[in-house]
């Protein structure tokens, strides 16, 4: 019986170590994050260009999500940048098989604050948004305009379809 229960306990022993080991381990992330939004993504290929505009200061993300390879190998880029009110643009050399959000978000928005963006794909306007707050913002919510594809060098494609 005493042998036994060793056993056991050197299993559980061994299982807490392994997990352990799984979790906290250093290795490879597949994502990054940066607090600049870059002008040149994994070897870039395809435009992709935000202008944007807002009346408050503001965080621009965008990120980057590989689709072209098996999961758990797909790399993630998460990009940000804090900007102040007024116009600002980006040009971004994107490759093909990678799309994400692209979120202007207002950081303390007033009533009647603007948030206006123009997303464009190897020159093609793809999303055009313009919001106002209308009103004190609640505890709890955001302000922000959004738009998410699948494939940045496709998004024509993808704005054409979901507008069917």
């Amino acid at each position: 019986m005493k042998r036994l229960a060793i056993r056991a306990g050197l299993a559980l022993l061994g299982m807490v170590i392994t997990l352990a080991w799984w979790t906290f381990r250093p290795g490879n992330s597949h994502t990054q994050s940066l607090s600049q939004i870059p002008a040149k993504v994994w070897g870039g290929g395809s435009t992709l260009e935000v202008e944007v505009n807002s009346t408050t200061a503001a965080t621009m993300r965008i990120s980057f999500s590989q689709h072209d390879k098996p999961a758990g190998e797909q790399q993630t880029l998460e990009t940000y940048e804090k900007i102040p009110a007024g116009p600002h643009s980006w040009t971004i050399d994107v490759p093909a098989h990678v799309g994400g959000y692209i979120e202007l978000g207002a950081d303390a928005p007033n009533s009647g604050d603007k948030l206006t963006m123009k997303i464009k794909s190897n020159g093609h306007v793809v999303n055009e948004q313009s919001e106002q707050l209308n009103g004190a913002l609640q505890a709890g919510t955001a302000f922000f305009v959004q738009a998410f594809y699948g494939d940045y060098s496709n998004a024509k494609a993808e704005s054409e379809e979901n507008q069917e």
